[in-house]
């Protein structure tokens, strides 16, 4: 898949000054991207629901060019992994303080990935920290992940924060801690598969139910390339046990082949399923007619824009697949 398809940011959604940016930032030497290549295998047991192909590491941020802070001013860049700075970015700033009262400012990011904008007085944080870009020739919108890490701040001092678009990677790593199940906190893509079982002593055995002492292979296999370069395939083997269900999460953003089967070569029928089926027409779970493979791409939360996209969360929810012999 052509890169430039994810990196291609839709025209600037609002209006942000170029106060003080430089009007030909220095960008500078760039770090070599991640190779993030070949195979990964997985085994999970029928106690576990979930794997997180990518685990815990950040890739290397890009280097950014040099700001300094501003009284009671947020501002910064944004740019892809590979220091390319990213037009028509959102990023704003909501601000509380006694009494329960709350107020915010926002900027987009101009051609050079600049933004900056005033925060309102009180205790801050970043919220709609997003990008539309397109993803298989669907405008998608794609959280940012704040350079360091840290997403609140007072507000009076001023901050400088940069923000970089992930293909994967955990976000907060406090949520990940309590919820590693949970598909927002990892900027990889995710898919949920949903099963029926039977056990061998039943008297009546569903045809298209799955053997309750049976084992699924699930495999990955991208086509071309992701966002940035990624060329990994991923195999996970789990076994069905008691729960009818099991998540894969933190996938790097592409497109794959997908192929299920039980491990004695029974191949599994799929079929997208829960509220994200069908949304997206581009998007999703798609069978080729011509030679009956099965591709997947992820969905994001339906009808986001990226003012409401949490700080420090991603915006992809996992698509649902029913799994059937």
């Amino acid at each position: 898949m052509n890169n430039s398809l994810f990196l291609a940011a839709l025209l600037m959604i609002g209006c942000s000054k170029n106060l003080e940016g430089d009007s030909a930032p220095d960008w500078g030497a760039q770090p070599d991207l991640p190779i993030v290549d070949g195979r990964a295998n997985f085994t999970i047991s029928g106690s576990e629901y979930y794997v997180n192909v990518m685990g815990n590491a950040i890739p290397s941020m890009p280097n950014f060019p040099s700001l300094s802070t501003k009284s009671n001013t947020a501002r910064g860049y944004v740019a892809d992994l590979t220091g390319k700075p990213l037009k028509g970015a959102h990023i704003g700033v909501s601000s509380s303080m006694g009494g329960g009262y709350y107020s915010s400012g926002s900027g987009v990011t101009d051609e050079n990935g600049y933004y900056e904008f005033l925060i309102p007085l009180g205790a801050a944080y970043f919220f709609g920290t997003a990008i539309t870009v397109t993803y298989n020739d669907t405008p998608t919108v794609m959280a940012l992940y704040p350079v360091g890490g840290i997403a609140s701040f007072p507000s009076g001092n001023g901050v400088v924060k940069n923000f970089v678009l992930l293909s994967y990677g955990p976000a907060n790593p406090d949520e990940v801690a309590q919820q590693p199940s949970n598909e927002s906190n990892y900027y990889g893509g995710a898919l949920s598969f949903d099963f029926n079982t039977y056990s061998p002593s039943d008297y009546y055995k569903d045809p298209e139910y799955l053997p309750d002492n049976g084992v699924i292979e699930i495999e990955l296999i991208p086509v071309g390339s992701g966002m940035y370069g990624e060329t990994r395939a991923f195999k996970i083997i789990r076994q069905i046990g008691n729960f009818e269900r099991f998540s894969i999460h933190n996938i790097p953003i592409g497109k794959y082949t997908i192929k299920a089967k039980l491990s004695d070569g029974r191949p599994l029928k799929m079929t997208a399923i829960g509220t994200m089926a069908n949304v997206y027409p581009n998007l999703g779970l798609h069978r080729n007619d011509i030679d009956g493979t099965q591709t997947v791409t992820f969905t994001p939360n339906f009808q986001y824009t990226a003012v409401m996209i949490p700080s420090f969360k991603s915006n992809w929810d996992a698509l649902e697949i029913g799994l059937k012999l």
